[in-house]
């Protein structure tokens, strides 16, 4: 007979459609993964969500890191081993190619990784992520191909939850950041937050608190005293989340330092990618802000160039865009010939050049449209000037690369 988790697992594999959940699960016996979103624990049961129905299986038939999340996330009883003796504070860390941790820092806990590419000695920037329901070493992972590009620092935040008192989740995350500025190579001026609905707001606040320098939100937006206009802000929605409205907002609000960008689904992180272009945006904003001369700078623009080189084969509209933006914003003068011969390349396709407007008529969709409406977020919820918007939108980008996708999912209704 099937074990529940397998049967979970049977389920979860036979369908397409992306969940909500924030974390992957791991069958101790054989291995096999499913995606999945903490629900409930009781007792040595545990209540996943699986691509909207719920399943309940032992705690035991769970991975060892699975069930150390549990005793996070779900308070349970740790195991029985003898406790290891509090971790002393970390000795400044040299870059490493393998996630370290968990930290461990007066009731609080971290995962974070250092650049390969990063200059041993430097100072670097630092973005700590909040998850709505914890996070664990695979939410540094996809952090990971944007912190080598940009030399960037990368951690999260494992208590971080929905589940905790609001005050308590700062707490957690402040100490978090300050024992990384305290024992790692982090450059205390430039702190940036991230987070996936609940844990965007935790992401927010402790911006404004930790005198950060910037955000990349996930489908979640911030009260309006929040918002810095010293500080940049990278804005991800789903196309039928239901707090497309919320996000919308915020980005109305920080318009002329923030940028919006929308996924296909719903209330979920979409794809990976979206995370690595965000810090690239951050990065990039920063060095033209603050008219970077700095070494970091010119490796960082070497290194987005070797990514624009090798994105146009598997997604030449999107190398595009960033070729525009970077000819536009400027570049430091040893990269300006190759950022300009890019650009000539790429513009040469239609579709790139689409693209390229797709993404601002995005932007102004979310402007013009999304944060007029006047909630914030609701499930079920569209209306006839949204789709009739969204119709005129798809007569201009009927053939253009994820834009139609964009507008056809707009059109929808927001998810349950």
């Amino acid at each position: 007979m099937k074990s529940p988790f397998l049967f979970a697992l049977c389920f979860a594999f036979s369908f397409i459609a992306a969940t909500a959940a924030p974390r992957e699960w791991t069958d101790q016996a054989t291995g096999r993964k499913v995606t999945g979103e903490f629900v409930s624990l009781e007792g040595d049961q545990v209540t996943l969500l699986i691509n909207g129905k719920e399943f309940k299986m032992p705690v035991a038939k769970l991975s060892p890191d699975d069930q150390a999340y549990l005793n996070v996330v779900g308070e349970m009883p740790a195991p029985t081993p003898p406790a290891a003796p509090e971790a002393a504070p970390a000795a400044p860390a040299k870059p490493t190619s393998k996630v370290q941790g968990p930290v461990e820092v007066d009731g609080s806990s971290y995962f974070y990784y250092i650049p390969s590419s990063a200059p041993e000695g430097a100072k670097l920037p630092l973005l700590t992520y909040t998850g709505s329901l914890g996070a664990d070493a695979n939410t540094v992972k996809s952090m990971i191909e944007g912190a080598e590009i940009c030399g960037w620092m990368v951690a999260c935040c494992v208590q971080s939850s929905n589940r905790v008192d609001p005050e308590l989740n700062q707490t957690h995350l402040a100490k978090v950041v300050k024992h990384m500025v305290a024992n790692q190579p982090v450059d205390p001026k430039r702190l940036y937050f991230s987070g996936h609905s609940g844990g965007a707001r935790m992401a927010f606040r402790g911006c404004k608190r930790l005198d950060g320098a910037g955000v990349i939100a996930y489908i979640a937006g911030a009260q309006d005293d929040e918002i810095s206009r010293t500080d940049r802000y990278f804005i991800i929605s789903g196309a039928t989340d239901y707090n497309r409205y919320d996000t919308a907002t915020t980005f109305a609000a920080a318009r002329k330092v923030s940028a919006y960008r929308l996924h296909t689904s719903g209330h979920n992180n979409g794809p990976g990618w979206l995370m690595t272009e965000g810090m690239m945006w951050l990065q990039s904003c920063w060095d033209v802000d603050t008219q970077s001369t700095a070494p970091s700078r010119s490796a960082f623009e070497a290194a987005s160039i070797a990514w624009i080189e090798k994105t146009k084969s598997s997604a030449s509209h999107r190398a595009a865009w960033w070729a525009r933006f970077f000819k536009t914003q400027g570049v430091s003068a040893p990269h300006q010939a190759k950022i300009a011969s890019l650009d000539a390349e790429l513009s040469q396709t239609p579709s790139n050049e689409a693209y390229i407007k797709g993404i601002a008529d995005i932007e102004a969709f979310a402007d013009d449209v999304l944060a007029k409406i006047s909630i914030y977020s609701e499930k079920g919820h569209t209306t006839p000037e949204i789709q009739k918007k969204c119709d005129k939108m798809l007569e201009t980008h009927a053939e253009t690369p994820w834009i139609k996708d964009l507008f056809t999912a707009l059109k929808n209704k927001t998810g349950n």
